[in-house]
């Protein structure tokens, strides 16, 4: 899947006010999980005679600016966030479940979850809290993103990645290469929500309607591929 085309304008932040009639948000740049999100939040919105723009850039400067107000609020990110950005409200209905996977050219049992990992090199994404928090004890690598990832295993850098159980670039990998394996079941299964400056309180019992009106009438899992 591409990247629609809100998620390719300019990275830098604009100081022009922001329009009344369309919530501008951030998404994690150059990353398959907002790519996944995105088009459930923008039909989600669609069903609440709402706008949505894309603002890429990195996870953490996404919720600072937020936070601030600076723009309206942030996509795809996990729960607890509102703990620390108290200026921003969750929106409780998920619009994806980040399942992180491991995938290796070995084929360690992973039953266990995250502890099956630790007698192994890990290669993680950069700035991803879940990955980073639970790997914080082991042997890894913080790579850009997931192409670097899947160039470190294959060069035999690091022994196990941790990519989302459909990142599109490991299914591609997997394709030309047979010897890689993604590893089941995934280590765990973590959902992602938006979340709204304050200023937009009264959007969040709209957008959760919405959200569960699509996630009962199946367009969410087809839209974010879940049902994958």
């Amino acid at each position: 899947m591409r990247l629609p085309v809100a998620l390719l304008i300019c990275l830098v932040f604009q100081t022009t006010p922001l329009r009344a009639d369309e919530l501008q948000l951030s998404v994690i740049a150059q990353h398959s999980i907002n790519e996944r999100a995105w088009p459930v939040l923008e039909a989600a919105a669609k069903r609440i005679n709402i706008t949505v723009v894309a603002r890429p850039m990195s996870a953490e400067r996404g919720v600072v600016e937020a936070n601030l107000g600076q723009i309206d609020g942030a996509v795809g990110r996990s729960i607890g966030v509102e703990q620390k950005f108290s200026d921003l409200v969750r929106v409780p209905e998920p619009v994806y479940h980040y399942a992180p996977t491991a995938y290796s050219y070995m084929r360690p049992d992973v039953r266990g979850g995250w502890a099956s990992l630790r007698s192994y090199s890990l290669c993680i994404r950069r700035g991803l809290q879940l990955t980073t928090v639970r790997t914080r004890d082991m042997a890894r690598q913080q790579l850009a993103d997931e192409a670097s990832m899947l160039r470190m295993l294959k060069e035999g850098g690091c022994e196990v990645a941790i990519m989302d159980r459909n990142e599109p670039a490991a299914k591609a990998a997997i394709a030309a290469d047979p010897g890689l394996a993604q590893l089941r079941p995934p280590l765990e299964e973590m959902p992602l929500y938006v979340y709204l400056h304050k200023r937009h309180a009264a959007l969040v019992p709209k957008l959760t309607a919405a959200l569960k009106q699509m996630r009962a009438d199946g367009t969410l899992q087809k839209l974010s591929g879940e049902a994958d």
